[in-house]
């Protein structure tokens, strides 16, 4: 006896399983395609692995300023540890020339020294003409700034780095820092203690106190170091007796001692240099046309 499958309104096993199969295929279809929008924005696509929501995007971000954070604060503590207490820096012992006066005690004789050849002299003996073109010429912000300028290094280091020259960048007393306490090594290491030394000095010490001890240890060429021995050197005459015109030249110098030296060769450059820091003065100021 045959039993027919269709008679019964039974479907044959063939045709159950090609209906289960195409039943399967579209449930995917539809499920592929019938994400929500918001689903979608959230970036589900049917995938088993759960979205990268925002809150762990913070959590990454989070952990990785820490790490930044004490990365930043080691690298603090490496550079710092050996720099100099500002606190002892203004008691320091400098080295001075010994001099030898005649018995009036007025007309030295001999003047002894070393390596460095250096009167100290008081703030209030240096003439304003010398403190404004100084000023002038290396720093016409010192009275302003907080030891150093965030926007001169930004220009220093785009000029380096994408121009391939040398721009001054340093404060007048980042410039005492790297030429009286640290080397003048060109490094970053060392660019970034001078900041922050320079930074330092500046909450410790008034404006005048820098600018006292820039005055006496800055190098002016050869042994001179500081304006009262350059002023001897090249004038004959105490800083205190400078005029104007002198006192330009002593301000034209420190940049490149051996360049702008009044007994080199180069004796157009330092005079050029002289009526730019007087044009510098009238700018700002300090003296007229």
């Amino acid at each position: 006896m045959v039993i027919s499958y269709s008679s019964r309104g039974i479907k044959s096993p063939q045709s159950w399983r090609h209906a289960k199969k195409k039943y399967f295929l579209n449930q995917k279809k539809k499920t592929s395609a019938g994400f929500s929008a918001q689903e979608k924005s959230n970036g589900y696509t049917g995938s088993t692995k759960r979205p990268f929501s925002r809150k762990k995007l913070a959590k990454v971000l989070f952990y990785c300023l820490l790490a930044f954070l004490l990365f930043s604060f080691a690298a603090y503590l490496q550079l710092t540890h050996d720099l100099p207490d500002p606190n002892r820096l203004i008691e320091r012992q400098v080295a001075q020339s010994t001099k030898i006066y005649d018995r009036t005690g007025q007309t030295v004789l001999y003047d002894i020294h070393g390596t460095e050849k250096r009167t100290m002299i008081s703030l209030k003996d240096v003439p304003n003409n010398l403190k404004n073109a100084t000023i002038s010429i290396e720093d016409k912000d010192f009275y302003k700034h907080g030891g150093f300028s965030p926007w001169a290094i930004f220009r220093t280091l785009v000029t380096n780095v994408l121009f391939g020259k040398n721009a001054g960048g340093s404060t007048l007393t980042q410039q005492f820092v790297k030429n009286s306490i640290l080397t003048t090594e060109k490094t970053y290491t060392r660019k970034i203690k001078e900041i922050i030394l320079a930074y330092r000095l500046e909450k410790k010490f008034s404006k005048d106190e820098i600018l006292q001890m820039y005055f006496n240890e800055i190098p002016y060429g050869s042994t001179a170091y500081g304006v009262e021995a350059a002023s001897q050197r090249f004038f004959g005459k105490s800083a205190r007796d400078l005029n104007l015109a002198e006192s330009a030249i002593l301000a034209a110098i420190p940049q490149a001692p051996s360049r702008y030296s009044p007994y080199g060769p180069n004796k157009d450059l330092l005079i050029a240099r002289q009526r730019y820091i007087l044009d510098l003065m009238a700018k700002y100021g300090y003296i007229t046309k």
